[in-house]
């Protein structure tokens, strides 16, 4: 009974007598088995499964075989074994092909999986009689000799090198080992085809390639000049539309292909394609395709062709939407922050639009909003909104210190969720060794969009001076709106202040100031950000004899900027300027005063240590006019430390243009997941302040 041969032997048969040997070779000659595969996939290839082969290989050397039978087999079956043996290697010598040529992959494997040649069969040479069997171990396979060369591509820049490289199938690091010598010049032409088509993705269809081999006899370097030669350029594109939507899509629909012009990248139409299907989907037409799509190039001519036909298929609508989840929240609280509407064409940015706003709300641990297409009836589609409900309140506590403020602590409490209309509340407790205080805010939603309210908040706290010591209470009202990108907050501010001054005098003063603050924000990132503005703006004034102690306007506008510099580096700007018009202006409050100074001011000196005059006692007491400048660059050293460099100046007075007080030095920073650790060393240019002073903070954002 015949049984498969392993890939490590060949099986020769007798009939009615069979000798299972492994295949024999003159002396000098192994078995070798080859595999014929393809290099690693490549964009324009797709692997093969290794297909091996018997082959025949000279080697110098003798084998070796070690032949175990027995005294009574080698006496009966050594005629019939000496026959079988020369039939199978003159069939096996006849039946084997050529090693392989060198065009083939040079790397020789046996798969285990693959399935070997079929045996050859032996015609029967021994009468019939009891069948004898003599199993011999195989010979040793012949060493290959083996080389590696070294791949270098010069005359490219990013990213076109990368993808050169990347195209090389036989490159790991610039370096592939186990290559056949006789692979080499194979090898070496490939590439250099290789090297040609990584640029045409780059609109490159002509380089020009310069290649030489050098090295042996074991270690070889390959040398390829590259000039990418004249780009292909953009011609206008052919965009068709068809189906329903066509009429309405097609005046947008004429800007969404590749720019005429400009280099041809591969990219970029594959870029179309998505802006044109996007368009498609976004105006509720879900089934859209492409009928033809197709890159038509000359390289010859420079010119590279696009050539779309987009199928809109029909539009599908908003239907019904369902909430459902828990129902702490009153429903039509929630469809207040609905971003689509029933009837409209369906979108998916629509549905990520509400998730995001309702997600935005607070109230929720978990939004899902989607749509039931399954259940669309005709062309209106329901959406689902799943709402699972967060903790109702919140606590959070903070530890800190800063050069401002001191030693700090404060602890808060947030209840999200007071009743079903979506009310909320604050309340917090702050101290530290210059200013404490609690204060509260209850906040009613309203509107559309999150961060839409009317706030009552309430104030009282305590705050150390250098002429004494301020103690205010405050209450306000206000209405907070968002009108696009900024922020409105329209207020009114009642506020009582007490004053216990170091000379023994006490005086209050009592301010209501109706009021006006703009804002507006941009950062890539909230935390760190290496590019980015903000704007603040904010106005008001009192009247004298209504509730106020004196009549004033204040304005005041804050700028920041950041800018990446190099890698790991950005540069920060900040520009603060305000001004105060007041008949008495001795009676006002510190709070409607301007002071620099400080670490969120003019490093290098202290806190609200600029002013436009000081009392008899030298402190401080504010000015009309104030004006802060500051620059400074930061640059990443080693992970998550870095170093800045930075120049500040202010100066507040009675007048717009007061004197201004410099300061510059070095700091240290450290990325935090919250924002940045800042550690400053500044130097105050007045003679009469310290050599050097010591700030230490926290920035989020800019």
């Amino acid at each position: 009974m015949s049984r498969p041969a392993s890939s490590a032997t060949a099986r020769c048969s007798t009939s009615p007598a069979s000798v299972a040997v492994a295949p024999r070779r003159p002396a000098g000659w192994s078995a070798r088995v080859w595999a014929r595969h393809r290099p690693p996939a490549r964009p324009d290839r797709a692997d093969a499964r290794p297909q091996p082969r018997l082959v025949l290989a000279h080697n110098a050397g003798p084998v070796c075989s070690r032949l175990r039978m027995s005294l009574h087999v080698f006496r009966t079956a050594t005629p019939a074994l000496l026959l079988a043996l020369a039939s199978c290697l003159a069939r096996a010598q006849e039946a084997s092909p050529e090693p392989p040529a060198a065009s083939a992959p040079a790397e020789p494997a046996v798969a285990e999986s693959a399935t070997p040649e079929p045996a050859a069969t032996v015609p029967a040479t021994e009468p019939a009689g009891p069948t004898t069997a003599v199993s011999v171990d195989p010979p040793r396979a012949a060493a290959v000799e083996r080389v590696t060369v070294d791949f270098r591509i010069t005359g490219l820049e990013e990213p076109e090198l990368t993808n050169a490289y990347n195209w090389l199938g036989y490159v790991a690091e610039d370096q592939r080992e186990g290559l056949v010598p006789n692979r080499l010049k194979t090898l070496h032409d490939e590439a250099e085809k290789s090297i040609g088509k990584s640029l045409q993705p780059y609109g490159y269809y002509r380089p020009t390639i310069n290649k030489r081999l050098e090295g042996g006899p074991k270690d070889y370097f390959a040398y390829y000049q590259v000039d990418h030669g004249p780009a292909v350029h953009w011609l206008p594109a052919q965009i068709e539309l068809t189906g329903p939507g066509a009429a309405a899509l097609r005046a947008r629909s004429r800007e969404l292909g590749p720019p005429p012009g400009a280099r041809l990248q591969h990219a970029e139409y594959e870029d179309s394609k998505d802006r044109l299907l996007a368009l498609a989907h976004g105006e509720g037409y879900l089934d859209a395709s492409f009928s033809h799509a197709e890159l038509r190039v000359d390289p010859e001519q420079g010119t590279a062709l696009a050539v779309l036909v987009l199928e809109t298929g029909p539009q599908w609508q908003f239907g019904e939407v369902r909430i459902e989840g828990d129902s702490r929240i009153d429903e039509d609280v929630i469809r207040r922050y609905l971003r689509l509407v029933p009837g409209e064409p369906y979108s998916q940015q629509k549905l990520l639009d509400t998730q995001f706003a309702l997600t935005d709300l607070d109230y929720f641990a978990k939004v899902e909003v989607g749509g039931l297409r399954e259940q669309a009836v005709g062309q209106r589609i329901p959406v689902q909104v799943r709402v699972e409900h967060s903790k109702s309140r919140r606590d959070d506590f903070g530890l800190g210190y800063g050069t401002d403020t001191g030693a700090r602590a404060s602890v808060g409490t947030e209840f999200r969720r007071l009743n079903q209309r979506g009310h909320k509340l604050r309340v917090t407790v702050r101290a530290s060794q210059k200013l404490s205080g609690a204060s509260g805010e209850y906040r009613v939603p309203i509107g559309s969009e999150p961060g839409e309210y009317v706030g009552i908040s309430g104030d009282a706290g305590e705050e150390k001076l250098s002429y004494g010591v301020e103690r205010k209470y405050s209450l306000a009202t206000s209405i907070n709106r968002l009108d696009g990108n900024w922020d409105r907050r329209y207020y009114l501010k009642f506020q009582r202040s007490l004053f216990d001054f170091n000379e023994g005098e006490d005086s209050a003063v009592s301010v209501l100031a109706p009021g006006l603050t703009l804002s507006r924000q941009w950062l890539d990132d909230p935390a760190y950000a290496r590019y980015g503005f903000s704007v603040w703006a904010d106005t008001h004034g009192g009247q004298k004899g209504l509730i106020s102690d004196a009549s004033f306007l204040q304005g005041r506008v804050r700028l920041k900027g950041a800018l990446p510099l190099w890698r790991e580096g950005r540069l920060l700007a900040r520009v603060e300027i305000g001004a105060t018009a007041a008949a008495e202006f001795n009676k006002l409050p510190p709070d409607e005063r301007f002071f620099a100074g400080g670490d969120q001011s003019v490093r290098g000196y202290n806190y609200q240590a600029i002013g436009a005059s000081r009392d008899d006692n030298g402190g401080v007491i504010g000015g009309r006019y104030l004006n802060v400048f500051s620059i400074e660059a930061e640059q990443a050293i080693k992970g998550a430390l870095g170093l800045a460099l930075f120049g500040d100046a202010g100066g507040v007075g009675d007048s717009p243009a007061p004197e201004l007080h410099f300061g510059v030095g070095i700091g240290l920073r450290y990325r935090a997941p919250f924002g940045s650790v800042t550690v400053d060393l500044a130097h105050p240019l007045d003679p009469d302040e310290p050599v050097v002073r010591l700030h230490l903070g926290v920035r989020v954002g800019l």
